[in-house]
């Protein structure tokens, strides 16, 4: 029978088995904390170009919402004006400014409506992306600014509802449409500008459309009403998303390069 003699293979000891051991280890370990640094490196760069994304939406949002504003305190102003002449005047000869501020009282809408652009602050949050804003505080206010501004949509929404089942019929009755159209020229000139530069076509005496069926006490109540709906979304709405809007800002400076 023949004999089959096996080489000798000599046995590790413990040390040799703890080597290999703690090689593997600091392998696995190395490629770990390679790849974190990797997806951090990764991360960190998007979220700043992220943040210059989101603080140029931001920035031109916070340049519209003042202009808008502007408009809304010019829109009180001509209904406390129309309040006032309808107050103080039997309108068959009206004062000159009388349909101007009738304009901007119960007409002008677009000029005072904010639509703002959450292209970037809704990505941010349907994405996922929003973690890569490692600040708390950050990631805390662009969560703010997204309700103040379902706020402001929803409170805009309010007065538009407001206005076609209340202003709209009001106008409509009594308002000369001829008369602003042909200061407009039928078309080609801008409405808020004619109005803003109070164009001297437009200063003019002229007596209101339907004057007999007028009723001073209800065009007063609908001029307070409407100016205090409007005064309120200013103050609260309005004065809410531009506190929040510019706190943004400021933490995006703070925390990134947002000028480049």
């Amino acid at each position: 029978m023949e004999v089959h003699h096996h080489p000798h293979v000599e046995k590790k000891n413990f040390k040799e088995y703890f080597l290999e051991f703690l090689m593997i280890f600091l392998a696995v370990t190395m490629g770990f904390i390679a790849e974190n640094i990797r997806e951090n490196i990764s991360e960190n760069k998007q979220a700043g170009e992220l943040a210059k994304s989101l603080y140029q939406e931001v920035f031109a949002d916070s340049i519209h919402a003042q202009q808008v504003i502007k408009q809304r305190l010019q829109k009180e102003e001509s209904l406390k004006l129309f309040g006032n002449i309808v107050s103080d005047s039997d309108l068959v000869n009206p004062p000159k400014q009388f349909y101007s501020a009738f304009a901007w009282s119960f007409f002008i809408t677009t000029a005072v409506t904010f639509e703002p652009n959450d292209g970037v602050l809704n990505q941010l949050k349907n994405s996922g992306t929003l973690r890569y804003f490692r600040s708390m505080d950050v990631q805390s206010k662009i969560g703010e600014l997204g309700v103040d501004i379902t706020k402001i949509r929803e409170r805009q929404q309010q007065e538009y509802n407001f206005a076609a089942s209340n202003v709209r019929p009001f106008i409509l009755k009594y308002f000369d449409f001829k008369l602003l159209d042909s200061v407009l020229n039928e078309g080609n000139l801008s409405m808020t500008e004619t109005l803003q530069q109070h164009n001297a076509r437009f200063l003019v005496s002229r007596k209101m459309r339907n004057l007999n069926d007028f009723n001073k006490s209800d065009a007063l109540n609908l001029e307070y009403y409407y100016r205090i709906m409007l005064r309120s979304s200013r103050q609260s709405q309005f004065a809410q998303y531009v506190k929040a809007n510019h706190e943004l800002l400021q933490m995006l400076r703070n925390e990134y390069d947002v000028s480049k």
